[in-house]
């Protein structure tokens, strides 16, 4: 055979073997499966905050099937699928709050007094608070520095904490602010460089910090990863929809997921909620649907995860407020 012929069936075995691997690496992963597990005590609950210390999970504020606003707090024990009440949070209840754990402790505040009815500068709740799940005791901290308190991300990073990217009392925002819990002093940040927003998602490893998703007069559905050292932003690929807001996401063994939330939108645009859990691929820079959680169209939910485990649970939907808690394993 000629050199020529070689190199030509030399190239085409090189092409096949790269769409073969790419067709593996891309491939979907099995599909999810959810298991039901034990409702919370009440009415349900939407808008609240739920997170994760030393194995149980908690959730607090928040409000109910009867549009009231809520301090209590309650513990989950997986291993007994039993829920527990715990100290309430001392502030006022609150809905869209920020939570976020740091060295076996919850930090908590911010969020929107829904029972002022109208956005003004005494909606937005700027109290900030560190709770002890080892003690069941609360601590008020130095207040957030700014209005922009509905609705924000939050996630760790170098033993700080960051939170930002909410709505104030009449607009969107793209504050980002780092919290130093052994100083309790907040540092404000660069700006996001995106569009401004509430209501979106942040998810994290030890590697990597993503944010996406939210509302800004339209759904978003970009995605972006945070570089703390640069405090700078890059872009990343978005999600296969047409966006949502109010959605959840969780980091589970380094793989990364977001779920339900809302398309918002009337009955002639396509609005409605979902139930979808979307894993976001790092290697591929790309999404795969995962599972859907069964008659679970929700937004306003809580997540968490607890031993490789992810819990997903309550919220609301167009009929009401939800009481359903689920339960998966990648």
């Amino acid at each position: 055979m000629s050199k020529s012929g070689l190199s030509f069936k030399y190239l085409i075995t090189i092409l096949t073997g790269v769409l073969i691997s790419c067709c593996n690496t891309e491939s979907p992963h099995l599909t999810i499966n959810f298991d039901k597990r034990a409702s919370m005590p009440g009415k349900g609950r939407s808008s609240a905050v739920g997170f994760a210390v030393s194995g149980k999970g908690y959730v607090t504020l928040g409000r109910n099937a009867d549009n009231v606003q809520l301090n209590d707090c309650w513990e989950y024990d997986p291993q007994l699928n039993t829920w527990k009440q715990k100290s309430s949070f001392p502030g006022i209840p609150r809905v869209k709050a920020s939570a976020i754990v740091l060295n076996n402790k919850a930090y908590i505040g911010l969020g929107h007094n829904n029972a002022v009815g109208v956005y003004n500068p005494t909606s937005c709740l700027k109290d900030f608070w560190e709770y002890k799940p080892e003690t069941d005791t609360w601590r008020r901290l130095a207040d957030f520095p700014s209005n922009f308190t509905d609705a924000c991300i939050s996630f760790v990073y170098n033993y700080a904490i960051y939170i930002g990217i909410g709505f104030s009392e009449s607009s969107y925002g793209s504050e980002l602010w780092k919290y130093i819990p052994a100083e309790d002093k907040w540092i404000r940040l660069n700006d996001f460089t995106g569009r401004q927003r509430f209501g979106a998602v942040a998810c994290q490893n030890d590697r990597h910090i993503f944010f996406g998703t939210g509302y800004r007069t339209g759904n978003l559905n970009d995605w972006w990863e945070y570089h703390p050292e640069s405090d700078s932003w890059t872009e990343l690929e978005s999600m296969p929809d047409n966006g949502r807001v109010n959605s959840v996401s969780l980091c589970i063994d380094n793989r990364f997921f977001v779920a339900t939330g809302r398309h918002f939108g009337g009955n002639l645009t396509g609005g409605h909620v979902k139930s979808d859990l979307m894993e976001y691929g790092l290697s591929i820079d790309g999404w795969h649907l995962r599972g859907e959680i069964p008659d679970g169209n929700r937004e306003n939910a809580i997540a968490f995860v607890i031993d490789g485990r992810g819990y997903i649970g309550f919220g609301e939907n167009d009929n009401g407020v939800l009481n359903d808690f689920w339960c998966f394993k990648p």
